[in-house]
């Protein structure tokens, strides 16, 4: 999975891929979210970044050819504790969804997140019941 923000054209190590191919099936493919990401946040946050880049006037970086992962230092969470925190500290998705979105969003995740800690899986039983 990529770990630093970046972008190449058919480069599959990239953040966001533009894939080769006829320019009506052009297409932007964002490599970052699992699958266990909700896909209208997800979509939200990406199109808020974009609107974004194009009302700040960002030139994005060059694109990167070759290995991304040897190009780039890892700069994104990859976790989902970290990935809240910088959620939560982030203003331009506040201004993008709102604060109290972001509030609530974060404080629901951070109780799930809890919650799964705190929870014995299947695996931990069976290694530490027989080891103990």
């Amino acid at each position: 999975m990529p770990s630093s923000p970046n972008w190449g054209f058919e480069n599959r190590t990239t953040a966001l891929r533009i894939p080769a191919g006829e320019p009506a099936s052009t297409r932007i493919e964002h490599r970052v979210a699992g699958t266990d990401a909700n896909p209208y946040l997800m979509m939200a946050a990406l199109l808020a970044s974009v609107q974004y880049g194009i009302e700040n006037r960002i030139e994005p970086p060059e694109a990167i050819e070759g290995n991304a992962y040897t190009q780039s230092p890892p700069s994104l969470p990859n976790n989902l504790r970290d990935a809240l925190r910088e959620l939560k500290a982030s203003g331009t998705m506040a201004s993008s969804l709102g604060r109290d979105f972001i509030d609530v969003y974060v404080t629901s995740k951070e109780k799930e997140l809890e919650e799964f800690e705190r929870t014995i899986s299947l695996l931990e039983y069976d290694w530490y019941l027989h080891t103990v």
